[in-house]
């Protein structure tokens, strides 16, 4: 935990960037919210996160529903 101390609460616009291959804020909002990851627009435009939230991201619905397992009945002999 103290290694997350020493950096700064919120990531770079660069790594931003990095992450969602996006210069867009807009673009780069969808994407980190389609990966769980919550984020929010400043009034300069630019796109906030906060580095806890990339350590431990908030599962997205999209995600869980993809995650559950697909199982089909079993048939019973007669």
């Amino acid at each position: 935990m103290a290694a997350v101390l020493d950096q700064p609460l919120e990531l770079t616009e660069t790594e931003i960037v990095r992450m969602t291959g996006y210069k867009r804020p807009t673009k780069q909002i969808e994407s980190l919210k389609s990966l769980g990851i919550p984020a929010r627009k400043r009034p300069d435009n630019s796109v906030l996160v906060l580095r806890v939230h990339c350590l431990y991201p908030i599962a997205s619905p999209e995600r869980i529903a993809a995650d559950k397992p697909k199982l089909k009945p079993i048939a019973r002999k007669k």
